[in-house]
């Protein structure tokens, strides 16, 4: 699990970035055979150089699929009909989970 935040509440680049590091560490990939898929939508505060560093470098190299520019108005990842049910069942039980920690750790 990772957890984390901004003052401004945005993800920010560095957000993204540290957040596909700890994927990295925890996840195994094999990107000789195929790179891992990042989907975004395609919000300016993303787009900096710590996360593009971090997705373009050989090693840790990440594709990278960018939606409508600020139309989040038009679409959002999860918003589809047909996943929208599942998106918002799984981001409760994430969420209950995240209080019953919370509470353990007081």
């Amino acid at each position: 699990m990772y957890i984390t935040c901004s003052e401004s509440g945005s993800i920010t680049s560095d957000i993204l970035k540290e957040t596909l590091k700890h994927l990295d560490r925890k996840l195994t990939f094999d990107r000789e055979e195929a790179k891992p898929f990042l989907l975004l939508d395609g919000h300016g505060s993303h787009f900096k150089l710590p996360f593009l560093e971090y997705i373009n470098d050989e090693m840790t190299k990440w594709t990278a699929c960018i939606s409508v520019p600020y139309g989040t108005n038009l679409w959002q990842v999860g918003d589809s009909s047909q996943q929208n049910g599942a998106f918002k069942m799984a981001l409760t039980k994430a969420k209950q989970h995240v209080i019953k920690q919370k509470a353990k750790l007081h």
